[in-house]
């Protein structure tokens, strides 16, 4: 699971018992600041004819969610749980999964040799380069083969739901983590193979990717434009305390037991609960008739065009994002100039190779410069989800209430006493508030990178986790701008073909740090952190690019 960033409800009770004037929602209620012209009039100016006009439609179907009985009402106090008890399963598991896939290619690069098997020999460097270049390949072919097919399943979520991208993500998890499980007993003598065999069944079924546009597409369902990218930000507050009780957890249980497949036992578990927590989970996007279904569909098609859609529905997704693909809509809260949807999903893009290339490798860098366990891993997971915990409880929230003191004056009703003008001042505040915290994270996250192999010592790894931490409020920014440019309608479209970028990038990224550690890990094994500094500096020039055309706009 990686990066999940959902919500809050829009007009309903808001989350905390807060009302909604009371939330940090940004530009919500507000005028500009006179002073403020640089980046908020770039948006006035730059949009104001590109706007379309403002309707009730997103309040008609957010009080038609409304009126639904509360058991079949969507809503993020029914999200809640399930983010926090999927982090708790990401925080118990990850670090132990990692480490037993390592034992299991280290157990096999042995096989034919004559010694006995001892686990004290895959702490050499060459033994960790060839099992983290194993374990890149093993992840390139499953993202390369969920890029088939992440696009199609996404896009079918906007017509049968969204509960379907839930289950295709926790069942294949399970499925991975049952065969670790076995291939890690001492008794077993399977080769790796069954681990490539094991990604390319998975990546067909989404690759375990889906839960991101999933929650997203279901946020953005029951969740009003204002104040977006910060409901966003109140289940990274679930899901960063899940990953502060997770590896804590799956430390204990491991030291209890002395064995790192009960972490994996207990994630199964928790899985199959999730699994039934899902069933009664109110659907965000009811499921059309059989008889609507079979009049867009068109009928029976042959086996020719069949294919033909679903190639079709693969690469669709990704060329929503190129110029004329958005549908005309009242739904689409600020229509986007003609690249800014390109560009924006390309900075996105370079921050999900950085962190997805590190992150594969990760661990067996941790394991060879700092002789990391599970132990310790264990304890870096709960200071990530302490920090993010931090970050989303008390900083964002103050950097954003900051941000609105100085920009904007007054209220924006009084301003715009027309109620028109009112929405599209919104709008165009919520824009530019989503826009400088973007920029923002992909800035911070260059200094995450970059200190790491200036400074190679343990306390650098913590702190360098505490600024990620920080620069993800770039995440839910993103997927605030990204979800504003789009109608309700084409929103699980769009996320797919967000999340069938990032299979594309993980495919890529494992492949190419994977590589870059495998020819560095006796010389400079933070090369790593270079290539990731050099990703989100590229993301930075992009943001700065998407700042610049609004003021040409002007």
């Amino acid at each position: 699971m990686t990066n999940t960033h959902p919500g809050k409800p829009g007009e309903r009770e808001p989350l905390l018992g807060h009302n909604n004037n009371h939330t940090y929602s940004p530009g919500q209620g507000q005028e500009a600041h006179t002073h403020h012209g640089r980046l908020d009039n770039y948006f006035s100016e730059g949009l104001s004819d590109q706007v379309s006009p403002p309707t009730d439609n997103e309040a008609i179907r957010l009080a038609a969610l409304q009126a639904l009985p509360w058991y079949r009402r969507p809503s993020l106090y029914w999200l809640l749980p399930l983010v926090f008890m999927a982090a708790i399963v990401l925080g118990v598991s990850s670090g132990p999964q990692e480490q037993l896939t390592i034992k299991i290619i280290c157990k096999n690069h042995f096989r034919n040799s004559d010694a006995p098997f001892d686990e004290d020999i895959c702490k050499a460097p060459a033994v960790q380069a060839a099992g983290a270049l194993a374990l890149s390949r093993i992840r390139g072919l499953k993202y390369t083969s969920a890029v088939f097919t992440v696009g199609y399943i996404t896009s079918q979520s906007d017509r049968i739901g969204r509960k379907s991208l839930i289950y295709l993500t926790l069942i294949p998890v399970m499925v991975t983590q049952l065969l670790i499980l076995y291939m890690a007993h001492p008794s077993t003598t399977l080769g790796t193979w069954w681990l490539y065999a094991d990604a390319l069944f998975i990546g067909a079924l989404g690759g375990g990717l889906l839960l991101d546009p999933g929650l997203n597409s279901y946020v953005a369902d029951c969740t009003p434009r204002e104040g977006r990218s910060l409901a966003l930000g109140y289940v990274m507050v679930a899901l960063a305390v899940g990953l502060i009780v997770g590896p804590i957890l799956g430390g204990t249980l491991i030291e209890l037991t002395g064995n790192l497949g009960t972490a994996l036992e207990i994630s199964l578990v928790t899985m199959t609960l999730l699994c039934i927590y899902t069933v009664i989970l109110p659907e965000s996007l009811p499921k059309r008739t059989t008889e609507e279904l079979s009049t867009k569909i068109g009928g029976e098609m042959s086996f020719w065009e069949k294919f033909k859609t679903f190639i079709k529905s693969v690469l669709d997704p990704m060329l929503l994002f190129l110029p004329g693909r958005i549908d005309a809509s009242s739904d689409v809260n600020v229509t986007p100039s003609k690249y800014t949807l390109l560009l924006l999903v390309a900075a996105y893009g370079c921050l999900q190779f950085a962190g997805n290339g590190l992150l594969t490798i990760f661990i067996p860098y941790t394991n060879l410069v700092f002789n990391w366990t599970s132990k310790e891993n264990g304890y870096y997971y709960s200071f990530s989800g302490v920090s993010s915990f931090v970050v989303y409880v008390l900083i964002f929230p103050f950097l954003q209430a900051i941000y609105k003191r100085v920009f904007y004056k007054g209220s924006a009703q009084d301003a715009h006493p027309d109620e028109e003008h009112l929405l599209r001042e919104k709008r165009r505040q919520g824009a530019a508030t989503d826009l400088t915290f973007f920029i923002f994270g992909c800035s911070i996250y260059v200094i995450a990178y970059l200190i790491v192999p200036r400074f190679e010592v343990e306390p650098i790894i913590f702190i360098s986790s505490f600024f990620r931490a920080l620069a993800s409020v770039s995440a839910p920014s993103f997927t605030s701008l990204l979800t504003s440019h789009v109608p309700i309608h084409q929103t699980g479209t769009a996320l797919g073909g967000v999340c069938v970028m990032d299979t594309i990038i993980m495919s890529v990224s494992s492949l190419l740090f994977g590589w870059v550690f495998s020819k560095t890990a006796t010389t400079m094994p933070s090369a790593i952190f270079l290539v990731s500094g050099s990703m989100a500096f590229i993301a930075v020039l992009i943001a700065l690019y998407i700042w610049a055309s609004y003021r040409r706009a002007k």
